[in-house]
């Protein structure tokens, strides 16, 4: 797609060789170099909160120097601390309701706590029906892209054991993980306890709105940290500047682990290769070409979120730190799993997430971005990755990706050996002339009448 200029602007030439320059300045070697290091075990997998995160958040801040964006982190830098406070549990958590008595590793799993205390009235999930504020949210479909539909709102979500949670169960020693929020904030997400299949069909069985309180004995306090990187390439359209673009990815991934029960023992690095690794490499690509082509028009700003896996808190600490006003934001592209082809989408292919619910995705393919709907509305990845956060917030947010469901997400061997690097080196190319539109246009995208989140 061309440049869109206007017709009594006379673009220097060394600009639009520096724009040409910049496409094919996106190579497989470098795709890959900034991958090898991002997904190498020499990153131990990128662990939400750890070192190594800190250390990817500090890689991308060097290629922002190098490129001359504007920090936007802490102390002058690109890389901006997140504190959480977290607290262990004590003993067991306990679910109670009437006179009934439900207890951690016996009846249910506390997959997740948010607070030493935690009540609400029962609501039974139904399609369409937004959750109440507050509500303990009962649902029937245990599946984690109906859980993250559901959650939003919620103090609590209860869900039904699986073939592959029923071995929790009978492990009452094993306490669940911390309570975590930000320092001085409030949970990302609700809690989550999985319900024994007779605890479910007992709390199914119980009148809505009957009061449900999880209660855990915490621990003191102790304050952890997870890493965002943020930079800033300040428009030069002095009427449009407050404009932004948002283009982000998450650069954590699940570190270092023990194999989960019932899977062989062997590699425990969970290396993220294309989970999403992938997609923070396509925002440095693309920082680094937009950086040296000519300077749009709206300011566009870049961040790579930390601990996306672990609760969304890089994300939310941005909503709640804006570098710059929610309202000035004008779209969102998350960039998520581009690193293989999709099977279900024609070759050299993106999709975009939600793409029914804007008019961001047609416009962007009008303008030469090869995306079309998402092929999987099953697994409702709109709500899955940190876009949904911004787009909760008002903001017109969706996930461009090719992630075609294989076997290898979210685990071990979710390696570089496995990225197709002439895939995702034209994916990127693809999206750079589009974005650059964006960045010039006086379009701003809306959310469709009933779509918005």
């Amino acid at each position: 797609m061309a440049l869109t200029v206007a017709a009594v602007v006379v673009q220097p030439p060394v600009a639009l060789d520096a724009q040409k320059d910049a496409r094919a300045g996106i190579t497989e070697a470098s795709v890959k170099g900034h991958l090898e290091f991002l997904a190498g075990d020499a990153l131990n997998g990128r662990g939400s909160g750890t070192r190594d995160e800190w250390i990817a958040a500090s890689y991308i801040a060097s290629q922002l120097r190098r490129w001359g964006l504007e920090p936007l982190g802490d102390d002058g830098g690109y890389v901006q601390q997140v504190d959480i406070e977290r607290s262990e549990a004590a003993a067991p958590p306990v679910l109670n309701y009437d006179s009934t008595r439900l207890t951690h590793g016996k009846e249910i799993v506390a997959q997740s706590i948010t607070a030493g205390r935690v009540s609400g009235p029962l609501q039974r999930f139904q399609p369409g029906v937004a959750t109440r504020p507050g509500a303990v949210l009962l649902l029937p479909d245990p599946r984690p892209q109906a859980l993250g539909q559901a959650a939003a709102g919620a103090a609590l979500v209860l869900v039904a054991e699986t073939p592959q949670t029923t071995t929790l169960f009978g492990t009452a020693a094993r306490l669940p993980p911390p309570t975590a929020q930000l320092k001085g904030g409030v949970p990302p997400r609700a809690g989550v306890v999985i319900l024994s299949k007779a605890s479910h069909d007992a709390i199914s069985a119980l009148a809505e709105g009957t009061s449900i309180t999880l209660t855990t004995e915490l621990k003191p306090v102790q304050v952890s940290h997870t890493w965002n990187a943020i930079g800033k390439l300040s428009g030069r359209d002095k009427r449009r500047t407050a404009q932004v673009i948002l283009l982000t990815a998450h650069l954590d991934h699940l570190g270092n682990r023990p194999p989960r029960p019932g899977t062989p023992a062997g590699d425990s690095i969970f290396n993220g290769a294309d989970d999403d690794a992938s997609g923070s490499v396509a925002v440095l690509e693309l920082a680094e070409a937009l950086a040296h082509g000519r300077r749009p028009k709206r300011t566009i700003v870049f961040t790579w979120f930390g601990s996306e896996e672990a609760g969304g808190y890089g994300a939310a600490y941005f909503l709640e730190h804006p570098p710059v006003p929610l309202e000035a934001i004008v779209a969102n592209l998350e960039f998520e799993m581009i690193g293989r082809p999709d099977p279900a989408v024609p070759p050299h292919t993106l999709w975009l997430t939600g793409y029914e619910r804007s008019d961001l995705g047609p416009r962007l393919a009008k303008r030469g971005a090869r995306l079309v709907q998402d092929p999987h509305p099953a697994e409702n990845f709109f709500m899955r990755s940190d876009n949904i956060q911004l787009a909760r917030r008002g903001v017109v947010a969706q996930t461009v990706s090719s992630f075609g469901l294989h076997k290898e997400y979210h685990q071990p061997s979710d390696e570089v050996r496995l990225v197709d690097f002439a895939h995702m080196t034209d994916a990127i190319r693809s999206m750079l002339d589009p974005v650059r539109w964006l960045a010039n246009s006086e379009f701003r995208p809306v959310w469709l009448p009933g779509k918005k989140p």
